[in-house]
């Protein structure tokens, strides 16, 4: 979950994300930053490509759960690390 992993973090140094994609202006980042960005968080994303996601994780996040499809779940928790089961 992304409790614990922020947890994990900040107490033991582990599992903490190779770049701080919260940083403005995305268009300035080199491009591995970009990537792993796009691909783990959503941001960052380049907007002139003619591929897309299959899922966007964060539309709907807020019901999950109830919400998104089992492969929407799937695809999130495995990419992006979200809407992954506690247990």
């Amino acid at each position: 979950s992304t409790g614990k992993k922020s947890y994990c973090c900040k107490t033991m140094g582990r599992a903490c994300d190779p770049f701080d994609c919260t940083q403005l202006d995305a268009t300035l980042w080199p491009p591995n930053k970009q990537s792993y960005c796009c691909i783990h968080h959503g941001t960052g994303c380049a907007t002139s490509t003619t591929t897309s996601l299959p899922y966007d994780c964060n539309a709907g996040y807020s019901n999950w759960e109830a919400g998104w499809s089992t492969g929407k779940k799937s695809y999130c928790c495995k990419t992006m690390g979200r809407a992954c089961d506690p247990f």
